[in-house]
């Protein structure tokens, strides 16, 4: 990289008296000068040293008189610092350029001409931290759409705590992998249950139940991490029995229009102990359930199926418009 610095014509204000002669290295003894409009004589001898620092856009070095740009490809902004000298009779202005060459080598370029300059530096950027350049950005070892902040981190924390406690307390998604609730869900279906009503009641007949494997399953294989789904038939306190293809409950023939057909199976009468209830899956022949496996303890039960959302034809509530049922 290297840089260029264009060089200033010989100033107005400060003649030499031998013209053939470049060194300056003994004070004049009478020096001339001559005052034009823009110049005036320095008192006092001046010092001007402009440190330019890293930037890419074209600056313009100003004399009063006349400019002259100067394209610096890259430096490090500038600064200019003013200092005198004890020698009344000497007076001079230094322009220090520092510059980045393509080689990482620093180039120093130094400029002694006479004259005032242009007056005590103007244009001054401050303690090197001229913000004429354009500022790089730093890059990390991440992708820029990693680089949160920590408003960000805490709007994703805070959404994870809301949505983890949403499905805790309130209402979680579930997949239907099978056909024992058949016809009123299929496989591939998928509910949303809610969490919240048990907490003010207790599941009643015709509640669709999601439910976690009892004991009774646990023995045979199951964990804790498989869940059910199946309908509350009987609440505890119930007696329930099928007999000639009809569930009954406490002696009452229940009107059951949403099973897929009418139980095969017989079962003798059942009393339903407290805080349990029993429970039956709509596709009565193909569905393990508490007429093989006995009642269900109620805190076993996860949540209570309200809506399914998928397969779009078939959105809508999984809620019967009659309610509970009630035997007489």
């Amino acid at each position: 990289m290297s840089s260029s610095l264009h060089s200033l014509p010989p100033l107005l204000s400060f003649q030499n008296p031998n013209p053939s002669s470049t060194q300056f290295s003994k004070p004049f003894k009478t020096p001339s000068f001559t005052s034009i409009p823009f110049f005036k004589p320095l008192k006092t001898p001046i010092l001007t040293i402009l440190n330019l620092h890293q930037t890419s856009k074209l600056h313009l070095l100003s004399h009063t008189h006349s400019t002259f740009p100067s394209k610096i490809p890259i430096f490090l902004g500038f600064r200019i610092e003013n200092s005198t000298t004890l020698g009344p009779r000497n007076q001079f202005q230094k322009l220090t350029c520092y510059g980045v060459k393509d080689s990482g080598e620093d180039t120093k370029v130094v400029m002694d001409s006479g004259g005032d300059g242009g007056g005590n530096g103007g244009g001054g950027g401050g303690d090197g931290d001229g913000d004429d350049g354009e500022v790089e950005k730093k890059s990390g070892p991440l992708p820029e759409w990693m680089n949160i902040t920590s408003d960000d981190a805490k709007t994703i924390l805070a959404a994870v705590a809301i949505s983890l406690a949403f499905r805790s307390f309130v209402a979680e998604p579930r997949y239907i992998p099978s056909l024992s609730m058949y016809p009123t869900f299929d496989v591939g279906d998928r509910i949303a249950a809610e969490k919240v009503s048990y907490y003010f009641r207790k599941p009643c007949a015709n509640d669709i139940v999601i439910f976690k494997s009892p004991p009774v399953l646990q023995e045979v294989g199951y964990t804790d991490e498989d869940v059910f789904i199946k309908r509350v038939v009987a609440k505890e306190g119930d007696i329930v029995e099928v007999h000639n293809g009809k569930l009954i409950v406490n002696g009452v023939v229940r009107d059951e229009e949403f099973i897929n057909e009418a139980p095969s199976y017989e079962m003798t009468p059942i009393r339903v102990p407290e805080n349990y209830v029993f429970v039956m899956g709509d596709n009565r022949n193909n569905s393990y359930d508490s007429h093989i496996w006995g009642p269900l303890p109620a805190k076993n039960i996860i949540g209570r199926s309200v809506f399914r959302y998928w397969p779009p034809k078939r959105i809508g509530g999984t809620i019967l418009e009659r309610g509970c049922a009630v035997d007489k």
